[in-house]
């Protein structure tokens, strides 16, 4: 079986992370997916952004996909950590249809149990794969 967890360093994301190795006898293959969100105003936008900022992103970045290269070192099992950025499309979509690119057959995916305004300007990264997925999804709480 080849999975995909969708990760962004979060709490949430280290727990799913965590359950999909509790399983790793019925896994052959890991891929842990970074979505990178294109940096844009509230309106959707792209805008300038300094240098600066970008290279500031740009770190944060690599330091979610070191942490999640460490943990699944540490675990011993076949996995490739993919970073991608979204390109201004929807973090969701980005992971559904990675996921159809790799004959995936399972999605992970942490939730941050989001609410209110919240929820509305950021959106439920968990919700959109749970909508687009035509493969089974499996999302950890927090």
């Amino acid at each position: 079986m080849r999975v995909i967890v969708a990760y962004d360093g979060s709490p949430g994301a280290d727990k799913a992370v965590g359950f999909a190795l509790g399983l790793k006898d019925s896994i052959d293959k890991y891929f842990i997916l970074y979505v990178s969100r294109d940096i844009t105003d509230l309106s959707g936008q792209l805008v300038y952004i300094s240098d600066e900022t970008v290279e500031q992103q740009e770190r944060l970045a690599d330091e979610i996909v070191n942490k999640a290269k460490s943990l699944m070192t540490r675990s011993g099992v076949d996995y490739e950590v993919m970073k991608v950025d979204s390109n201004g499309e929807d973090i969701s979509k980005v992971i559904v249809k990675i996921a159809q690119e790799k004959g995936i057959d399972v999605i992970f995916t942490g939730t941050r149990k989001l609410r209110g305004l919240d929820k509305f300007f950021l959106g439920s990264i968990s919700s959109g794969i749970l909508a687009l997925s035509s493969c089974p999804v499996i999302v950890v709480p927090p």
